[in-house]
C-alpha cells in the first residue's frame, strides 16, 4: 500500500466502522483535527503511537491493521515536500485591475459542492486578454480553502506541447514528492486526489486530450483551466468567456502603473482606446511609460495612432502584442489562415458569413467551418445574428498579414469581388421592400446569402450596413454612377422602415451626383427629392434639404413630366413645411396635388393631400385637417384609388398617427386614445417601431389629463423600449422626460405631446421602373 493512499484508506475503515470523526476522536484519544488532516493527506506520516490509537480504535483485523501502519511508517522515511512544491502558483499581478465579476464567478464555481461531481472551470478569451492572470488571482483567492495549489502550464500555443501522459505525470510527482517521475498512469493520480482539497490549475491548455487526464473523480479537489481554445469537447465545466477590459477600468490599470506627472485623464482614455483596452497591450503601453521619465501618454498615443506601426509599437521587453497573436495564428490551417487575413477587408466591426464566404471565395458550409476554427482559437468572436466579430488589434494584425501573403493585385480582386457581391446582394435586399414585389422580394437561393424573406433581408441590410456602405461609396468614388442609382434606388422604400441610422444623406447625396453625372434630369430630381428627404428628415438640415428639393423642381422642370413635376413640388413643400412656413407650404401642395392629379397618380396624391392636411393643422384649422386626413385614410383603403402595395397601409398609418397628434394638441383625448390604438398595431405590424413608439408617447398623454396614470406609464415604459436602438435619439429622451414626470404623479404643465411633433417620414413612391 503506497504512502499517499493513507488518508483515503482511513477514511474508508473509519465510514465502514460506522464512525464520525468525532466518535473515533473519542475512542481513539486523537484530535478530530489530526484526525481530519491525515484523512485528507494534510499528514501523511502520523506518530507511530498515533497510528496505534486510531487502528485500535478502529478494531481492524491483522490484514488492514498493518496495511494502515506500513503507509504511515513509510510516509514518515519520506522527505516530505511542501505540498505542491514542486508546481507552486507563479508570482502574481500586483496591479491586477478590473475582472470583479469574472473573479466572482471563477471563485464561486470552484468551491465544491457536497456529493457533486469536482468543479472544472475553464477561462478562454483572445491573446492577451489575461487568462492567466485572472486564474492566479482566483487561486490566491481560494488559498485558505484548498490544502495544496498545483500550477502546470501545458504550452498549448507552442510546438512543444505537453501530452496528456505528461500532465499526469507532472501532477502525481507534485503530489507524490519522490523520485524523478511520477506515474503516467490517470488512475492513479485521480487516487491521489480523492478525498484532498487540491486545486489544480492547468494553463494554456492546448485540447480536451491534456484536461481531461488531470480530472479528478470526486471532490473536493477542483480543476481551473486556461485556454485560447474553446475546448468545446469538455463537458460539465463552467465556462467563463474574457472579454476586452470596459473603459473605466482600462483607464484604472493605466493609471496605476503609468507615473501620475505624465499622464491626464484625457491621455489615459485615448492610450486605452488605441489599446482595444486590451490588458496585454494596457500593460505594454504603461510599462513603457513607466520606465521612461521624459516620455507622455500624449507622445506614445501619437506613435500608437498611426494603425500601420501600433503592433510594432505595442512591445516592450520580452512583451509583445504581435508575438501573442503569432501564437494562435500559427496553430491555423492554410485555409484558416487566409480567411483570418481578408476579413480584414471586410469593413464592419463583425461580418456574416456570406461576405467572409466572398471573401474566402469558396462555398459557406466551408467557410463556417474555417470560422469554427477561429472561433475556437479566439481570434475571432461570435456576434449577434450568427455573425463574427474581429477587435481592433487582431485586425491590424491581419491586415499585416494579408500585405506580407498576398500581393496587390491578389488583394484588389477579392476586394472588388466582395463590394460586386454586397452591391449586388443590397439591391436584391432593398427590393423586398418594393410595393410591387412585396411578399416575393428577391430570393437566390444560389447565392451564398438567400434572402428568403421581408425578415431575413432587413436584417442582412441593417447587419451588414457598414460594409454595403463602404462598397458603394467605392463605387460612387471610382464612378460606377449605374450602379450607385441602382442601388440608392433599391433602398429608397426600406429607408422608410430605419430612418435614424444616420447614413441616408450619404447614400442620396452620391445618387443625386451620379444622376447629375449621367446626365438625366428625370433621375436628377428624383434622387434629389430623396437627398431632401433624408437631409430634413434624418439630419435635421432644413437649409440644405430645402436647396435640393428646389434643385429637384428645377430638374422637373427640365424634363416636363407632370408625375415628376408632383413629387418634386412636393418634396418643395415638405421643406416648407419643416422650414415652419405652413402657409407657403398647404399652396405648394395643392399645386403638387392638381399635379398629381393630372398624372393620376395613387401613391403621390393622398401623399400631397396628407401634406396640405399637416399644413392645415400647423395653421390653427385642426378640425379641417382631421377631415382631410380621413379622407386620405379612405382613399388608400378604397381598393379602387389605393397605392401599390404596402404603401398604401403606411400612408393610412401616417394619417391617423397626425390625427391622434392634431387631437391631443386639441385635447381631444377619446380620439387620441382610439385613433393611436389602432396605429400603434399597423406600426408594429410594418415593424415601423419608432412610429409605434410616438403614437405611445401620444395616447401617455391623453391617459395621464384623463388621471389614468398607471396607463400613461405603461404607454411611456413601452414608448422607451421601442425608441431604444432606432436611432430616434429625441422621441427617446421625449419619452424618459415624460415618463419621469408620470412616475411622481405630477399632472401639472401643459397637456400636449412632447416629442417632437414626428410620426415618421411621408411615404414616397417609386418612380424609376425596374429594368
Amino acid at each position: 500500500m503506497d504512502t499517499e493512499a493513507l488518508g483515503p484508506t482511513v477514511r474508508r475503515l473509519r465510514l465502514a466502522a460506522d464512525l464520525t470523526l468525532e466518535r473515533l476522536s473519542e475512542l481513539s484519544g486523537v484530535s478530530d483535527r489530526a484526525l481530519s488532516d491525515i484523512e485528507r493527506g494534510a499528514a501523511r506520516g502520523p506518530q507511530h503511537r498515533t497510528m496505534l490509537a486510531v487502528v485500535d480504535a478502529l478494531g481492524l483485523d491483522e490484514r488492514d491493521r498493518a496495511a494502515v501502519l506500513r503507509a504511515a511508517r513509510e510516509g514518515r522515511r519520506r522527505a516530505r515536500p511542501e505540498p505542491g512544491w514542486r508546481l507552486p502558483l507563479p508570482r502574481g499581478t500586483a496591479d491586477f485591475t478590473g475582472r470583479a465579476a469574472e473573479l466572482d464567478r471563477v471563485t464561486r464555481a470552484l468551491r465544491a459542492v457536497p456529493d457533486a461531481p469536482p468543479p472544472v472551470v475553464v477561462v478562454t478569451g483572445p491573446p492577451g486578454y489575461g487568462k492567466t492572470s485572472l486564474a492566479v488571482r482566483a487561486a490566491q483567492r481560494l488559498q485558505a480553502e484548498f490544502d495544496d495549489q498545483l500550477f502546470l502550464e501545458l504550452a498549448g500555443t507552442s510546438p512543444d506541447t505537453v501530452s496528456p501522459g505528461t500532465v499526469v505525470a507532472r501532477l502525481v510527482q507534485a503530489l507524490v514528492g519522490t523520485g524523478p517521475r511520477g506515474s503516467d498512469d490517470p488512475s492513479r493520480l485521480r487516487a491521489l486526489l480523492a478525498g484532498r482539497r487540491v486545486l489544480v490549475v492547468l494553463d494554456d491548455a492546448h485540447d480536451e486530450a491534456q484536461v481531461r487526464a488531470a480530472l479528478p473523480t470526486a471532490g473536493p479537489a477542483a480543476v481551473l483551466v486556461t485556454s485560447r481554445r474553446h475546448l468545446e469537447g469538455l463537458e460539465d465545466v463552467v465556462r467563463v468567456d474574457l472579454e476586452r477590459l470596459p473603459s473605466g477600468d482600462s483607464r484604472a490599470l493605466l493609471a496605476r502603473i503609468v507615473p501620475e506627472q505624465q499622464a491626464s485623464e484625457a491621455d489615459l482614455a485615448r492610450l486605452a482606446a488605441l489599446c482595444d483596452d486590451v490588458p496585454l497591450a494596457l500593460r505594454i503601453a504603461a510599462n513603457r511609460l513607466a520606465s521612461r521619465a521624459t516620455w507622455t501618454v500624449d507622445a506614445l498615443a501619437s506613435r500608437l495612432a498611426v494603425a500601420d506601426r501600433r503592433l510594432d509599437a505595442l512591445a516592450a521587453g520580452d512583451l509583445s502584442v504581435r508575438a501573442a497573436i503569432d501564437l494562435s495564428f500559427d496553430q491555423l490551417g492554410p485555409a484558416a489562415q487566409r480567411l483570418f487575413r481578408r476579413l480584414a477587408l471586410a469593413d464592419g466591426r463583425d461580418v456574416g458569413a456570406g461576405l467572409a464566404a466572398t471573401l474566402a471565395q469558396g462555398p459557406v458550409w466551408t467557410t463556417e467551418e474555417l470560422l469554427d476554427e477561429l472561433v475556437s482559437l479566439s481570434l475571432v468572436r461570435p456576434a449577434e445574428h450568427d455573425r463574427y466579430a474581429m477587435h481592433d488589434l487582431l485586425r491590424l494584425y491581419a491586415q499585416r498579414a494579408l500585405a506580407e501573403a498576398e500581393p496587390a493585385e491578389v488583394r484588389a480582386d477579392v476586394r472588388g469581388r466582395a463590394d460586386a457581391w454586397l452591391l449586388r446582394t443590397t439591391v436584391r435586399a432593398g427590393r423586398w421592400f418594393e410595393p410591387d414585389v412585396l411578399g416575393e422580394g428577391s430570393a437566390d437561393l444560389a447565392d451564398v446569402v438567400g434572402l428568403r424573406s421581408v425578415e431575413e433581408a432587413r436584417t442582412w441590410l441593417t447587419d451588414e450596413a457598414a460594409s454595403w456602405l463602404a462598397a458603394f461609396t467605392r463605387a460612387a468614388r471610382d464612378g460606377d454612377h449605374g450602379s450607385v442609382v441602382e442601388v440608392a434606388e433599391a433602398l429608397h422604400w426600406f429607408s422608410d422602415l430605419w430612418p435614424y441610422w444616420g447614413h441616408w444623406h450619404e447614400v442620396y447625396g452620391a445618387s443625386a451626383a451620379a444622376a447629375a453625372a449621367l446626365g438625366d434630369d428625370g433621375l436628377l430630381s428624383t434622387h434629389l427629392g430623396y437627398l431632401a428627404w433624408a437631409l430634413v428628415h434624418c439630419q435635421g438640415d432644413v437649409v440644405a434639404g430645402a436647396a435640393a428639393a428646389d434643385r429637384g423642381l428645377a430638374a422637373a422642370e427640365r424634363v416636363g413630366d407632370p408625375g415628376l413635376r408632383a413629387w418634386a413640388a412636393y418634396y418643395v413643400g415638405w421643406c416648407e413645411s419643416a422650414a415652419g412656413d405652413h402657409a407657403r407650404s398647404v399652396e405648394t401642395s395643392e399645386q403638387a396635388i392638381a399635379l398629381f392629379r393630372r398624372a393620376d397618380d395613387r401613391e403621390g396624391l393622398p401623399q400631397a393631400l396628407f401634406q396640405r392636411s399637416q399644413g392645415l393643422a400647423a395653421l390653427g384649422r385642426g378640425e379641417e385637417a382631421i377631415a382631410h386626413l380621413r379622407d386620405v385614410v379612405a382613399l388608400v383603403r378604397d381598393p379602387r384609388t389605393a397605392p401599390r402595395g404596402q404603401v398604401a397601409e403606411f400612408t393610412a398609418l401616417h394619417a391617423l398617427g397626425t390625427i391622434a397628434r392634431i387631437s391631443l394638441d386639441r385635447q381631444d383625448w377619446a380620439t387620441t386614445r382610439s385613433v393611436a390604438d389602432e396605429a400603434i398595431t399597423g406600426f408594429l405590424a410594418q415593424d415601423a417601431r419608432p412610429s409605434a413608439a410616438h403614437m405611445h408617447v401620444f395616447r401617455a398623454h391623453a391617459r395621464r389629463a384623463e388621471d389614468d396614470h398607471a396607463g400613461a406609464r405603461a404607454d411611456l415604459a413601452r414608448a422607451v423600449e421601442l425608441f431604444e436602438g432606432s436611432g430616434d435619439v429625441e422621441g427617446l429622451a421625449a419619452a424618459q422626460a415624460a415618463g419621469a414626470l408620470v412616475t411622481v404623479g405630477d399632472d401639472a404643465g401643459p397637456r400636449r405631446r412632447d416629442d417632437g411633433g414626428r410620426t415618421g417620414r411621408r411615404v414616397r413612391r417609386r418612380r424609376r421602373p425596374r429594368r
